[in-house]
């Protein structure tokens, strides 16, 4: 099990690392135009299938984050990694709850597309995962 923590936890490390990095320089806007644009274009060539895709996505980063999250606190037995995730957990949990709201909205044509994602809070998301992922590798590596 700790290999598969290993591996999620790089994966989600390097997923972030792009906009980690723009992140503490100062100019993650760019990127997000980007993602958002990227979207648009998906979801256009895409047509109506999209949104089961859209959802589908949505729900399996639901179940790898709870995986990721259940490894992390059965394998990590450090106190403060175990303080940190446990802090994590419900931060997260509001955060993807928030996201399962605006794409509702977005879907019942409620909110435009640039409404969907809270910049801020994708952004402290971003560096929460990125640091903790950093950490359960450290922390499995040299334990």
């Amino acid at each position: 099990m700790s290999v598969v923590l290993g591996i999620m936890a790089a994966t989600i490390f390097l997923l972030y690392l792009v906009y980690f990095i723009k992140i503490i320089k100062g100019n993650p806007q760019a990127l997000e135009l980007e993602v958002l644009r990227s979207l648009a274009d998906w979801i256009i060539s895409k047509g109506s299938p999209s949104k089961s895709y859209i959802w589908g996505v949505f729900f399996a980063s639901l179940v790898v984050e709870a995986l990721y999250f259940y490894l992390t606190v059965v394998l990590i037995q450090n106190p403060v990694m175990m303080s940190l995730t446990l802090i994590f957990i419900p931060q997260e949990i509001y955060h993807m709850s928030r996201v399962a709201v605006s794409l509702n909205r977005f879907f019942s044509g409620r909110y435009l597309l640039s409404q969907i994602f809270n910049w801020r809070m994708e952004r402290a998301s971003a560096v929460i995962f990125f640091t903790h992922s950093f950490l359960v590798l450290a922390i499995l590596f040299f334990l």
